[in-house]
Formats: C-alpha cells, structure tokens, sequence
C-alpha cells in the first residue's frame, strides 16, 4: 500500500484497526474500493474445501476477519454451523446485505481483544489474510488468540503470504509474515499436520496453505 493511501485510510500502529471501518464503511455490496474483495470465495480455500471429504455431521466453523462474507457462505453450503466475525461493524453489515437469507452468525469483533467465550469452541477455523493485515506487533496475541478458537481435534487452516524479510510496520500493510508463524501455532497448543506453498503471490515471496489441528 501506498503512503498517499495509508494516510487516507488512517492506517495507524496504535489503532489497528481503524482503518478497516474506514475502508468498509466507504464501499458497497459489491467489494468497491477494498481490495482483497474476490466477491467469491478465496481460490485457495475453495479447491481445498472441494477437495476434502463431506461432513459426516454438523461441525462448526468460524471465519476469522470474514470481510464480505463469501468464505462463511461456502462453509455454510458445505454443511458447518457457521460464525463469522470482522472488526467492521461496515462490513458486516454489508454481510448481511449480500446474503439475507444465509444462517451464517455474522458478529462484529476484535481478533485483538480476542473472544473468551469461544475459546476451543470450533471445529473448524479459517484465517486468511488477517495476521498479514495488523501491525507486527501484535502478531503474538493474533496467533494466540486466533490458536485459542480451536476445539479438541478441531483443525485451523491458515492462507497467508509469506517473506523472508523482517516485517516492520513501516513496510505495510501487508505486513507479511515470516515461515515461523508454524513454530508460533505450534507453541500454542496445535500440530501442524499439511502445508502447500506456490509462489502465485502478489506481493510476497510464496503463499502457504497451513492445516493445523488440536
């Protein structure tokens, strides 16, 4: 990103998350303006969920920082019980819009301050892009919190982009993060049990698809 369109968005280290309301609250149902906005489910994230065998019961699932909603909305036709959170109260409100008929729980929250009540609560949680998208100094809590969501043998799939360089903030956003991202869910209570990687990145250096379970 640009200097001109972080100072325009109010991207600021010591409120995160700010600018994200900024961003939502400026576009529309159809993604304008935000632009990791696919208007479908991610690419990487739905050929892995084509792929994986069908529920065999009701499981649930959270969408972390889930933007426009078309992620939840591909968990929802899988089968899961669907959450689904950002920190835009905008751009859940645009969720809402977009599929007024969905079940999803579409909630307004911090993965920052994190959720308590829904610690080991899913089992099934899926975080794209959102680590990569907050300042790196809060990428500890970030991994913690979002390792906390996880349920008994529940599993988390991470989509991110990945660099060798140190991330400082002055590079973001994104602030891509490091391979040791791995060792960091690791060191919060999950295994890593598959990770593919591609180099069809836009900005970093690969891209990892991540399965990780309790």
């Amino acid at each position: 990103m640009n200097k001109e369109l972080r100072d325009k968005l109010g991207v600021n280290e010591n409120n995160p998350n700010d600018w994200f309301e900024t961003l939502y609250s400026e576009s529309n149902d159809s993604g304008s303006g935000v632009p990791w906005a696919n208007m479908a489910p991610h690419p990487i994230f739905k050929n892995w969920i084509d792929q994986s065998s069908p529920l065999k019961k009701e499981q649930t699932a959270l969408v972390i920082g889930c933007g426009l909603g078309d992620d939840a909305i591909e968990l929802e036709a899988k089968g899961y019980n669907v959450t689904a959170f950002d920190v835009s109260e905008s751009a859940i409100e645009l969720c809402k819009k977009r599929f007024p008929n969905s079940k999803v729980k579409f909630i307004t929250a911090d993965l920052i301050e994190g959720i308590t009540e829904w610690r080991h609560k899913f089992d099934f949680v899926l975080e794209i892009f959102t680590i990569q998208a907050l300042p790196p100094k809060y990428e500890a809590i970030l991994i913690k919190n979002v390792a906390d969501f996880v349920a008994e043998n529940g599993k988390l799939i991470v989509i991110t982009e990945v660099q060798t360089q140190k991330r400082i903030y002055e590079n973001g956003p994104p602030w891509l993060i490091n391979a040791d991202y791995i060792n960091s869910f690791e060191q919060n209570g999950l295994k890593l049990i598959s990770n593919t990687t591609n180099n069809e990145t836009e900005v970093g250096e690969e891209i990892h698809l991540s399965v990780f379970k309790r």
